[in-house]
């Protein structure tokens, strides 16, 4: 089982700006010391009252932070993006961080991001498939020609390459049925989002698995999951302190971006917390959580877990490291 520390560059755009990065660095730091494989950050735009740093350029300083991490994105959103810049900034974020990294790629659901890019959900459908497509082939190739409906390339390079041969693995975000199959048509594996619990999951799973085979792609799908995690000494002390912030994330956030939307029962994100919690969030004890991960593995089949400790709202910093240390001293190294 590997570990991938789920970065958060959001806060409250009444915080200093400049705490944003010290804050980001600690956590790095912690994870790189303490047992974590690597460590990644989602991207997000055009978002009232709150502010984030933009996704590269912190994932690119924070590298120098890590001996020993490998670095992600998850999610880019690729369908607002153009292809060729997202290609060479990734292929120079696995060079900076010595061939170790890994991308997830997601379309972008939010109408505020669709609008500040003047993008109707068609238009960023077209960029987001043909966009993995050019990605794929400029980190392998040169002189690429494309000629599709959202983009066309006339002899196009990226230099330097990803350092990772044949070249880092594209992992793709879903959470419908038809977008997991693509998920497996197209990418390197299903990234697993964290608002799904693992009873919604299993069938998807197979799904995904069962479109792998039949594309005759050698071998399984990658299944990295996203997982809320906060673990304590005991269940309830972990409980008390995620609680006010998840049910906050989940209950006004979440729905306000209509995340609910997307998923098989729109009504779950409002669910009492210990129902929306089971099978959805890593909380408890270090045995616990130990226990929790496990059945991830057992029932999905996954062997990559990034866990999120920091949310907004969020804990203080030193709560966030404090779990982040017991995560890894006793969870990480009893798997």
């Amino acid at each position: 089982m590997k570990f991938c520390v789920q970065l958060n560059p959001q806060v409250s755009i009444d915080k200093p700006g400049a705490q944003l990065m010290p804050t980001l660095i600690e956590q790095v730091r912690v994870a790189d010391a303490v047992g974590f494989d690597a460590f990644s950050m989602g991207d997000h735009y055009n978002i009232p009252g709150l502010q984030r740093l933009n996704q590269v350029p912190a994932l690119a300083r924070l590298c120098a932070e890590a001996k020993h991490c490998a670095v992600g994105t998850a999610v880019m959103l690729l369908g607002l993006r153009h292809p060729v810049t997202v290609a060479s900034e990734l292929a120079s974020l696995d060079v900076l961080n010595d061939g170790k990294s890994f991308f997830a790629f997601g379309l972008g659901y939010r109408d505020d991001e669709l609008n500040a890019f003047n993008l109707t959900k068609a238009q960023r459908f077209h960029r987001f498939v043909e966009g993995v497509e050019i990605i794929k082939r400029l980190w392998t190739e040169n002189n690429v020609h494309y000629d599709g409906t959202a983009f066309k390339l006339k002899n196009v390079s990226v230099d330097p390459k990803p350092l990772q041969k044949p070249r880092p693995p594209i992992w793709i975000a879903a959470n419908s049925d038809a977008a997991v199959t693509r998920a497996a048509t197209i990418g390197d594996g299903w990234m697993i989002g964290p608002h799904s619990a693992i009873d919604e999951l299993e069938h998807q799973v197979e799904l995904c698995r069962q479109t792998w085979s039949a594309a005759g792609k050698p071998g399984s799908p990658d299944i990295p999951i996203i997982r809320e995690t906060f673990v304590a000494k005991t269940r309830k002390e972990a409980t008390e302190k995620a609680r006010p912030c998840l049910e906050q994330l989940y209950r006004t956030i979440y729905v306000k971006w209509k995340q609910n939307e997307a998923m098989s029962d729109s009504s779950e994100l409002s669910w009492a917390f210990d129902r929306l919690s089971k099978g959805r969030f890593i909380l408890g004890s270090p045995e616990e959580c130990a226990e929790q991960i496990k059945e991830y593995g057992n029932r999905l089949g996954t062997d990559y877990i990034l866990p999120r400790f920091d949310w907004t709202p969020g804990l203080p910093q030193k709560e966030i490291l404090n779990s982040m240390r017991l995560f890894g001293e006793k969870v990480i190294q009893k798997l």
